[in-house]
């Protein structure tokens, strides 16, 4: 079962707490998916709760030169999850082959969780972001342990209104970004034009 961000008060302030996120402004509510923008990572990203113990994000990381995928999983019980080890961890997308993935342990506000970011600009992201998109299901595990299995309904639509967010934003920002420069003096006289 999926919910939105009704019930996930834990994780947004676990989520709040690290600062790389920073208070979410909300962009649309999609097939069950919260897409919000995200100041921190001046990225959007879509949210879903599953079972009311698994949170998941997935979206785009602004703050570098390129865009980054950005991926984190978060579950209550993942006690065995250490902030800043890394995991292999198997993610399969429905019938497709695996992927796996080099994720970084994260406990934000004492909820363990996995995340990564991929360059977005690669074939693999977008191949990534393709599977995620087109297929129903996703499967997690880390070694021999499942770590759950979770529905992709509404994904593609979720993922359309991330892409259209982040567009917006990083728009927007590039925007204020030429006002600033051409508001700034010129020289050190400023009667000089």
């Amino acid at each position: 079962m999926m919910r939105t961000r009704v019930l996930p008060s834990l994780f947004t302030a676990a989520l709040l707490a690290t600062g790389a996120r920073s208070e979410p402004v909300d962009w649309a509510n999609v097939d069950g998916w919260d897409v919000a923008y995200y100041p921190g990572s001046k990225g959007c990203q879509a949210f879903a709760l599953f079972d009311e113990e698994t949170a998941f994000f997935i979206g785009f990381d602004g703050k570098g030169d390129n865009p980054a995928l950005d991926v984190t999983v978060l579950n209550t019980g993942w006690d065995m999850i250490e902030h800043g080890k890394e995991y292999p961890v198997r993610l399969r997308f429905g019938d497709q082959a695996a992927w796996t993935l080099n994720m970084d342990g994260v406990v934000l506000n004492g909820y363990p969780g996995l995340h990564i970011l991929i360059d977005a600009e690669t074939a693999s992201a977008r191949q990534f972001t393709r599977e995620f998109k087109r297929e129903r299901v996703m499967a997690w595990q880390r070694a021999e342990q499942a770590l759950g299995q979770f529905p992709l309904s509404g994904s593609n639509n979720a993922f359309a209104a991330v892409r259209q967010c982040h567009e917006f934003h990083r728009k927007a920002r590039a925007a204020r970004s030429a006002a600033s420069r051409e508001r700034s003096p010129k020289g050190d006289d400023p009667f000089v034009n």
